[in-house]
């Protein structure tokens, strides 16, 4: 889904310099910064927030214990924003950029990520998400700037298709939130559906707003059960989906309640605490995670469950979450690893390139992860391994938190996994995976 990472080391104005020449082999020089500042501009209340910041400050302090990128230690600043208020979350952005910021991780939504891209673009600066996952994504006009760790939504249509094909279901209807993820995500579905031999009986959207305590869901949810969809794909968030979900019982009889299917927007905590437990009881969807038994993973998981014990959350975090997932931030795969990825992404193609202009950090990403046969493997928490492996002229292959990480050439990961998950007596469940390509 792409729902929702620079003390000012130069100005911006040398910043935007530096793609002419002022950063070249920066780092061998005396004129070396303090320090590397990667900003997160954050939408509040988002339900992966606080496990995404969380992530990301493990994965800058486990880089500076390793001895940072050639000395030099990086910072993490985030900012917040209102996710659903465009003004607040560019302002997040364009104040990262005049701190210093190298690069900005955009973790509030594929409408907000494509927003700041047209900011950080013109400016040089890198953008990396970890969650964003719109379709329209990878077709930016970027100049190699925009990068993301978590696949597009492209996949995700087609193995919920497939998903819904496998359980038999020949008709559906589509709710979506009317933005860059929804309105994407529900024209790649219906396409792979199609295609799968499925008809698509209704195709609804409903706008994106900061409440939806007053808006009234029924004349869409009208036409969504019109003809009886044997299946209803939710491509919905928390607050919105738990109310369409509530709102759909008076659409069932003793004789018809169709199947549904979720989404990434829907894998969290204040989805699940807001809806009526009898309907969304057996709810399957799906969600990027990491590959079954990935030992990474398991090392990843158990560093950041005992990271978070330590409640390194600031104010200004704990005032931007969810209390539902601040309960529990690990019970969902809830963007963490890939965010931890999306730091240890960086700051390898920095050490790489021993540069700090954006546009060569960006050109060694690809390289982060070689399939060359003497590529030295870099898992989890092993920056000093692979600041040795590149002092010793060696390629690296950085098998992520999230998964082994290979880029195309739009930028975007090339394959991976989805769980589907389960509503299982009030909790979520493993129901299995799908591998993508």
């Amino acid at each position: 889904m792409k729902y929702r990472l620079h003390t000012r080391w130069y100005s911006a104005a040398l910043l935007i310099a530096s793609i002419g020449g002022y950063a070249t082999r920066l780092l061998a020089q005396s004129s070396a910064p303090s320090q590397i500042i990667i900003g997160a501009s954050m939408g509040s209340a988002t339900p992966s927030a606080i496990s995404s910041v969380r992530s990301m400050r493990m994965a800058v302090e486990e880089i500076n214990a390793a001895g940072g990128i050639k000395g030099i230690p990086l910072v993490l600043k985030v900012e917040y924003g209102k996710t659903t208020d465009t003004a607040s979350m560019d302002s997040t952005v364009r104040h990262l950029i005049q701190t210093g910021a190298v690069m900005i991780i955009s973790g509030s939504g594929s409408a907000n990520t494509l927003r700041a891209a047209q900011i950080t673009i013109p400016r040089g600066i890198l953008l990396m998400t970890a969650s964003s996952s719109s379709p329209r994504i990878s077709s930016i006009q970027d100049k190699s700037l925009v990068w993301r760790t978590i696949p597009s939504d492209t996949f995700q249509a087609n193995a919920a298709a497939k998903l819904l094909r496998q359980k038999g279901h020949t008709t559906v209807g589509i709710i979506a939130i009317d933005n860059a993820y929804g309105t994407a995500l529900a024209e790649a579905f219906s396409i792979a559906f199609r295609k799968a031999s499925g008809k698509v009986v209704a195709s609804v959207s409903y706008p994106e707003l900061a409440s939806y305590e007053k808006f009234n869901m029924k004349s869409r949810l009208d036409t969504l059960y019109a003809q009886k969809p044997s299946a209803v794909y939710l491509i919905t968030y928390n607050d919105d989906g738990a109310k369409i979900v509530n709102e759909s019982r008076s659409y069932f009889t003793q004789n018809y309640k169709p199947f549904f299917l979720g989404c990434d927007g829907n894998y969290n905590n204040d989805f699940l605490l807001s809806s009526d437990a009898d309907l969304i009881e057996g709810m399957e969807g799906l969600a990027y995670v990491h590959p079954m038994n990935y030992a990474n993973y398991t090392t990843f998981f158990t560093k950041f469950k005992e990271y978070g014990s330590k409640s390194t959350e600031t104010s200004d975090d704990l005032a931007n979450v969810s209390l539902a997932n601040l309960l529990d931030v690990e019970t969902t795969n809830s963007y963490a690893a890939t965010s931890y990825d999306a730091v240890y992404v960086f700051a390898l193609a920095a050490l790489q390139a021993n540069n700090l202009t954006p546009s060569e950090i960006a050109r060694h990403i690809p390289r982060v992860s070689s399939p060359a046969k003497d590529a030295v493997v870099i898992n989890v928490g092993e920056f000093a391994k692979a600041i040795q492996a590149i002092k010793n002229g060696k390629p690296i292959n950085y098998e992520g938190a999230s998964g082994p990480l290979e880029f195309d050439a739009q930028g975007d990961v090339r394959h991976g996994n989805y769980i589907i998950w389960r509503i299982t007596k009030g909790k979520f469940t493993e129901a299995g995976t799908i591998s993508f390509p």
